[in-house]
Parts: C-alpha cells; structure tokens; sequence
C-alpha cells in the first residue's frame, strides 16, 4: 500500500522524546522526506515537514562480518519485527491557523503515542497555494503533486533572496520563472547577466541591453580597471589619474583628447622615465580596449542607467567583458538603482517634488548571476560586494530587492548571505557549501541541510519569508527560456557535418558546372 492510500489511516505513532518544535514517530513502513504529517495535539491539529527518514535492523545491527550479514539479512526478512523505521519531524505550526494565513507554533509537544496521519491535500491546498495578486504559483509539492506552491513576489522584493545549487540543478530555471512572474505584474527588474544565460528569455515585457560604460562618467581608478590596467601597476594608475582632466572628461573627441593629455604627459621635461614609460604603455593599453571592447565603453552614450526600462524585465548582457570589469558594472549599476530609488522616495516625501524627474517610481529587483565570482567576502571583498550588502541591509526602505544566484555558496560574501529573507536550495553537494548555507541562515536546519546531496534537477527547498512555510517543492519549467539547458553534443555535431556535407556538394557543383 502507497502513502497516498494511507491518508485516513495512520502512518506511525509518536516516538517518546517529542518536543514543541519538533518529533520522532514510528512508522509502519519508510516515510520519504519532504512529507507533510499532522498529529492532534492539545491546542489542535499540528503540522509537520519529515526531515529525515530511517530504517534500522536489530538483526543487521549484530552482523560483524560479510557471512554474518548474510545471514542476518536472510533472518531479518522472515521476521516483521526485526525493521524499525523512523522518521525525524520539524514542527511547522499548528494546521488550523496556517490555512488562515499565520504561523502559531505550538506550546506543548505531541504527546507520544499519538497518531501521525499524512496531511490531507486540502489542508496543504489551503496552507501553500494563494491566489491574490502578489502571491505567484511556482511549483508542486514534491510528495503531493496535487498541491501547488505559491510564492511571496512582494517578499523578494524587499527582503531579498538567495537562489543556490549546482550546476544544472535549475537556478536559471527558477530565476526565470520569478522574472515571468514580475513581468505579468509589470514590475521592474534587472538581470546581471554575465553568462548569457537569459539572452534569449521569451517573455513579455523582456528586454535585452548589451553592457555599456561612459568613461567619461568614470574616474581614474574605475577607468583603470575598465582598461585592464593591472591593480599593482601603480605608477600607470598615477599617471592615468594625471591624464583625467577635467578638460578630457568635457571633450568632444574623449578617446582622442586622453591620448593627447597622456603624449603630453610623456613629453613633458620634468617626467621621470618611469611616468614617461607608463604614459606610452597607457596609449597602447587604451588603443588595444577600443579595438576589443568598443561596444562595452563608449562615451557618447550618456548615463548607461538611462537605458533601464522601468516595468519591464531587462536582461544586461555583459558576456563581452573580463570578470574585473563585469564587477565594476555590477556595483555600478547597483549603486545607481539604489540612488534613483533613493531619489524616488524622498520626492514622494516632499509631496511630489521633482517626480517628473525620477526614473524608478516603483520598486526594482536586482538579480545576480554568479554572485560568487562577483561578491566574494573576507579579503577578496570587491566594491559590488559592498554595494550588494548595503542593498541587502536598506534596500527595503526604498523598494529595491536583490537576488543573489550561485552554486559556490561558500564563497559568498557572509554579511549579503545573511541578509537574504528568503532561501530556494536545490542540490548541493560540497560539504563546505552546505556548511555555510547553515552558518549563514537561521532558516536551515542540519537534518535539512544534509537531504540537498538527494534533491534531483528542478527539486527545491524554499524557505523564509517568500513562502508560508518550509516546502519541498518540484518547479516548473520555463518553456520561454531557451538557453541555459544541457548542450546536446551528439546532436550538434550530427547537424555540423551534414552541414559541412550541404557546403561541400554546394562547392563540388561550382567546380563542374561549365563557363
């Protein structure tokens, strides 16, 4: 008999040892985790997330050898006493106040001996699918699919949220279906994309912006970085400063008038031939990055945030640029966002003063791919990782959200991880990254931490504030988003030299045909 046949009778009892927040029970045969339980209580009916699952043999426990094992195991299947499975049990509320929308956790443990039930489908329908406008549906339970998954896009918004997992267990996936969600809700959204992974996102409201800087907007340090000049090159950063007048920043030709403060630099009488060295060396560094990133820095653009649509989902391409410059347009553009809603509030507050001026007038989400490349912590800490915590710790105040998405958890800057209100955790498998996804958050248990290594591609835990309780859920797939899966290797091989093929009978035609 399946658990799903079980539903009215029980599926264990009580174990001695409960507690108000959490319970062990026996059960008649193994429960998966990621099961919803309900056991009567004092106060009411209470409900429950299994966390952990386990069989054990007292015949087994005495095997000492591989002959014994055998042995034992040929007794243990003649006798139906010898198996004991358990599960382990996290209190999530009490059942009754959870379909009206509030968390109430019990006072009083579940008093062993009590019956555990599995959680009527109706009772889950009520407690995780919402329908109000904010509320969208992202998945199934994991162990119900009869029950949808609604999440909180109000909470992404202003408490932030953390989307970490391995490659390929469906980070992209999720990010996508979040940002077709806001786009039905008109929201405003920008995607900092450094991989491509949304160049091709099919949704409404969706558009594509390739990563452009003005280095006129820039000083020195920033144009450096922008340029590649190495961080220890410290006399080419000098001088490159020097070279930074005003003046060059108002030129008409930007490029032509830098070369030139730079040649004037190098000729003057009084430069040593260090700074001489260093103002050639600048000249053919700033002519290498024109022919290389010409797109990327361009000074005729004015204010790269003005390209932004508001209410809509923009996909930021920085697929051109080097690991040092995607950081520095990272922590650009989330410095400028955080500033432009800044603005937004404080004209609100003066009665509409200098609205017409505003480019945010509603709140923004910020996501970011690779956030452990881009904000790293400790002493790798990088100015993006300082704008992203300052975001994380105000940006509530002015309606900015931050989504931070990564597979190398433990690399995260510590302080934005745990401003995170809200956790998705597919798969992971390192044990440091897991680790630290406890030590970061105060949402994840050791039980639940330790069940991630099982979760399949598309199985997530959500927890925090975007979901009414801890969930295990299957998400949906996002049929929009065309890049991102599994390269087919096999099959694009076979259509390139089929295609090689075409050309060459295309050419072998050329060669016969007569004048």
């Amino acid at each position: 008999m399946s658990l799903a046949n079980e539903a009215v009778s029980p599926i264990g009892i009580v174990a001695t040892g409960s507690r108000p927040y959490s319970f062990s029970f026996i059960s008649r045969r193994p429960v998966p985790v990621g099961v919803y339980v309900v056991v009567d209580g004092t106060e009411g009916s209470i409900l429950g997330l299994v966390e952990d699952s386990q069989i054990e043999s007292r015949l087994m426990d005495n095997a000492r050898s591989f002959d014994a094992g055998i042995d034992a195991s040929r007794a243990a299947a003649k006798d139906e006493r010898d198996k004991r499975n358990s599960a382990f049990v996290q209190v999530v509320g009490l059942l009754e106040q959870l379909k009206k929308g509030s968390q109430f956790m019990p006072s009083l443990p579940a008093v062993p001996g009590s019956a555990v039930h599995l959680a009527p489908a109706e009772a889950l329908s009520a407690v995780f699918s919402r329908d109000s406008r904010e509320w969208l549906k992202i998945g199934k339970l994991l162990r119900d699919d009869g029950v949808d998954v609604s999440v909180n896009v109000n909470r992404v918004a202003s408490r932030h949220l953390a989307i970490l997992a391995t490659t390929g267990s469906g980070k992209s996936n999720l990010l996508a279906l979040i940002a077709k969600g806001i786009a039905d809700m008109y929201g405003t959204m920008l995607i900092l994309d450094y991989q491509g992974e949304y160049s091709e996102l099919r949704i409404k409201n969706a558009v594509n912006l390739q990563a452009k800087v003005n280095p006129r907007l820039l000083d020195a340090e920033r144009l450096a970085d922008m340029l590649d000049v190495r961080q220890g090159a410290e006399i080419q950063r000098s001088v490159l400063n020097q070279a930074m007048t005003q003046q060059v920043k108002d030129a008409e030709d930007f490029w032509g008038s830098l070369v030139a403060s730079l040649n004037n630099i190098r000729d003057s009488e009084g430069s040593s031939a260090g700074t001489r060295n260093a103002a050639v060396r600048l000249v053919e560094i700033i002519e290498r990055a024109r022919r290389r990133k010409g797109r990327v820095l361009d000074p005729t653009i004015g204010n790269p945030i003005d390209m932004v649509a508001p209410n809509h989902i923009n996909v930021l391409g920085m697929q051109d640029l080097s690991e040092m410059q995607a950081a520095f347009v990272i922590s650009y553009y989330l410095e400028e966002v955080f500033e432009r809603r800044k603005e937004a509030r404080y004209a609100r507050s003066a009665g509409g003063e200098g609205a017409d001026r505003i480019k945010f007038r509603s709140p923004v989400v910020i996501a970011i791919e690779e956030a452990h490349t881009f904000l790293p912590g400790g002493e790798e800490k990088t100015e993006a990782s300082r704008m992203a915590f300052k975001i994380a710790r105000e940006g509530r105040k002015f309606g900015v959200g931050l989504i931070v998405i990564s597979q190398r958890p433990s690399r995260v800057d510590q302080d934005v991880l745990s401003q995170m209100g809200s956790l998705a955790v597919s798969r992971i498998t390192q044990p440091k990254d897991q680790n630290y996804i406890l030590e970061s958050s105060e949402l994840v248990t050791e039980k639940l931490v330790s069940y991630l290594p099982s979760l399949n591609v598309g199985e997530t835990v959500l927890l925090g504030q975007w979901v009414t309780l801890p969930s295990v859920v299957r998400v949906r797939k996002v049929d929009e988003k065309l890049v991102g899966a599994d390269v087919n290797a096999e099959r694009e091989w076979r259509e390139d030299l089929e295609m090689q093929g075409i050309a060459h009978e295309s050419t072998d035609d050329l060669i016969r045909r007569p004048d």
